[in-house]
């Protein structure tokens, strides 16, 4: 890649199993790819190993854009720091009390997840009471805050979590015991409801503040040691941190506001199939993201990528944070294949991760994958893994195999074909979760398949659904990472106050609109953006009585009396769309009010480099589909094929990072772009 004046445009993407990265020339055009192993105990080594097996140099780097999952890692795995939490007095125990749902209805012997507190005694009461208005009912007992930060200097408390009732209203209560807090217990990180979630619930509120205090030591930690590591290997340029929402934040930003990079690396896969999607012609997208730890699934509709704030860390332990609207599921090339206390075969979630990883590796990995599986399938090529930098050995993951086959009764290829079916059909039932289960029928949507492991499952995947198409993008192994040179920066702001349709004060929304767009410019300012943003308002609704609302976008321009009524009769729509019904003049509650403002960053042109002219004698293996047998299947390598290039299944298409299987009756056309389009439906085939 050339050293331009410009610089290089870099995204990298740290998973569970490999670091993925992808750089862009702006003067030369030129895309390049590299995928290492991750480092789980080094996360800096990774990202510093992934620039030195693209070949550049630190030094010519113009952006850098990081997805990491070192924060939802620490979540999944209670990793994080001890933390504080002082709430209103009478209120300790929210987080023990959570909500009324209970995941297993009839399970006598069913518990509730634990909250993000070492003990109980780490949550402390304040005196202090405002009203639902934010006016004081009780004064805030200074004293007796004092009292409860000298109680717990002993304790080796990391980290302090503050959230007082209707803080979001009126956040001076909240501001007074921060400054306390810095006086006596110097030098801990604090998290305030009113800054990390204003919004209304309070459980979801102090359960999401939780959650940023108990990430803030190791993210500050992992940003400074990658901070210097990058430094050191000659970089210059300010680097920013993928956010949940889509957008990215410096690197600074995110070791103050962790719990923003919850879902940081597949926020960066979703930007990338919203630009190829249309850019291919088909804006209404189901994603399928499968790497080697899970599967993430999402939906684009009329090319617009869908957000909310309902972030699980597990069931029943929330965090309201601005996202994008994705569901993971433990699914990817390293899930385990095990049988269960019934006799039944599971295929994950737990995983192999990088180390040892699937038996396959060599890195004395014992039980079998869904990538060992694949392998003994024939649909990889030991040879030409992470094109050819890494040998498959397929003894290995025969031999993982051979030990659960016996225990199943089973043959080795029976085997191997059951657990890729059962990862299949475990991932159609996550898309059927963002799709069938909200009203929308697969079979009108394309599924954009990336991941290194999405485009070998996909066509079985689509099958199964009966999806038409499948999209799949150019290095698709890297598409989260390249999805991170597409993300500007962005901030969201919400406003929480209750009005009825019928007496809403348009004028006091405009101010508040116009004042929270302020704080939201404000602050992407401060990240350096220096250009006009782009600025999208919204509100959440819900008809009176219900207890969850939906996002109503607002039109740009002045908000006024019309304005609302066009976001009323939008509601109405959108409710209609997701429960079958509206009701006609019922009063709507307006509950928050939503800013984002986005700033532009130079963003790269999504085309691979293609080949002139197709291999008329392609080699060919065995692969084997249920159903079929081991059928003889041309192999192709992805970036030899020239642009309107028309192949049939069965065939492999292999590139560094990724490989695509077209299944027999399929046929797969290279756009002008180098993506792959498959047809699903040109014939009747057998199973996968």
């Amino acid at each position: 890649m050339g050293n331009s004046a410009a610089g290089v445009l870099v995204g990298i993407d740290t998973g569970g199993t490999f670091t993925d990265l992808v750089a862009f020339d702006p003067e030369s055009g030129e895309l390049r790819t590299s995928k290492t192993p991750s480092v789980p105990s080094e996360p800096g080594r990774a990202l510093t190993n992934a620039i030195a097996a693209a070949d550049l140099r630190p030094g010519h780097i113009a952006s850098l854009v990081h997805g990491t999952t070192v924060g939802t890692n620490a979540l999944i795995e209670r990793t994080g720091a001890r933390v504080l939490l002082l709430a209103t007095a009478g209120h300790e125990d929210i987080p023990y009390i959570q909500r009324i749902n209970r995941k297993s209805l009839y399970d006598l012997r069913w518990e509730k997840p634990r909250p993000l507190l070492v003990s109980r005694r780490d949550s402390l009461g304040v005196p202090e009471r405002l009203n639902s208005a934010g006016g004081v009912v009780r004064p805030l007992d200074v004293e007796a805050v004092r009292a409860h930060c000298r109680a717990v200097k002993p304790e080796p408390i990391e980290a302090v979590a503050i959230s007082l009732l209707f803080s979001y209203v009126n956040p001076d209560h909240e501001q007074q015991v921060r400054q306390i807090v810095a006086e006596e217990l110097p030098g801990l990180p604090v998290s305030v409801s009113h800054e990390v979630a204003p919004i209304w619930r309070e459980y979801e509120r102090t359960s999401t503040t939780l959650a940023d205090a108990y990430l803030k030591p190791l993210m500050d930690r992992y940003v400074a040691s990658l901070d210097e590591k990058l430094r050191d290997a000659g970089l210059t340029t300010p680097w920013a941190i993928m956010k949940s929402n889509g957008g990215a934040m410096r690197a600074g930003a995110a070791a103050d506001s962790p719990i923003q990079t919850a879902q940081s690396g597949p926020a960066g896969g979703m930007l990338v199939a919203r630009a190829l999607g249309v850019q291919a012609g088909l804006p209404d997208l189901l994603t399928l993201d499968m790497g080697g730890t899970s599967a993430d699934v999402g939906m684009i509709l009329a090319g617009e990528l869908r957000h909310t704030t309902e972030y699980e860390i597990e069931w029943g332990v929330p965090a309201a944070i601005p996202l994008i609207d994705i569901k993971s599921i433990g699914a990817g090339g390293g899930s385990i294949a095990w049988i269960d206390a019934g006799g039944f075969l599971r295929v994950g979630p737990e995983s192999a991760r990088a180390r040892p990883g699937p038996a396959c590796y060599g890195h004395g990995g014992t039980r079998p994958t869904v990538t060992d599986a694949n392998l003994v399938l024939g649909r990889l090529d030991p040879g030409y893994f992470l094109g050819g930098r890494m040998a498959l050995r397929r003894d290995l993951a025969e031999a993982a195999l051979a030990t659960l086959a016996h225990d199943a009764g089973m043959s080795v290829i029976d085997l191997a074909s059951a657990i890729v079916e059962i990862a299949n059909e475990n991932m159609a039932s996550a898309i059927k979760m963002v799709s069938l289960e909200r009203g929308y029928d697969p079979r009108r949507f394309a599924l954009f398949a990336f991941g290194g492991a999405g485009p070998l499952h996909a066509a079985a995947v689509a099958r199964s659904l009966r999806i038409p198409q499948v999209l799949v993008p150019m290095y698709p192994g890297n598409a989260s990472a390249l999805g991170m040179l597409l993300a500007d920066l962005r901030v969201d702001k919400v406003w929480t106050k209750a009005f009825r349709s019928s007496r809403v004060d348009a004028e006091l929304v405009a101010q508040q609109f116009a004042a929270i767009r302020a704080a939201a410019e404000a602050e992407l300012a401060s990240e350096g953006f220096t250009g006009e943003p782009d600025v999208a308002y919204a509100i959440s609704m819900r008809y009176a009585g219900q207890n969850y609302e939906h996002h109503v976008p607002i039109a740009a321009g002045a908000i006024d009396a019309a304005a609302l009524r066009e976001a009323f009769a939008s509601f109405e729509q959108i409710h209609a769309e997701r429960y079958g019904y509206a009701i006609a003049g019922e009063e709507i509650e307006l509950v928050a009010f939503h800013v984002t403002v986005s700033g532009q960053r130079e963003t790269p042109g999504l085309r691979a480099s293609l080949g002139s002219e197709i291999d008329v004698s392609p080699p060919s293996r065995p692969v084997h589909f249920r159903g079929l047998g081991d059928v003889p299947a041309a192999i192709y390598r992805r970036y030899d094929l020239p642009a309107g290039s028309q192949l049939d299944g069965p065939c492999v298409i292999e590139e560094p990072g990724s490989t695509t299987l077209v299944e027999p009756g399929m046929r797969v056309t290279v756009l002008p772009d180098g993506q792959l389009l498959i047809d699903t439906e040109t014939s009747e085939r057998g199973n996968a």
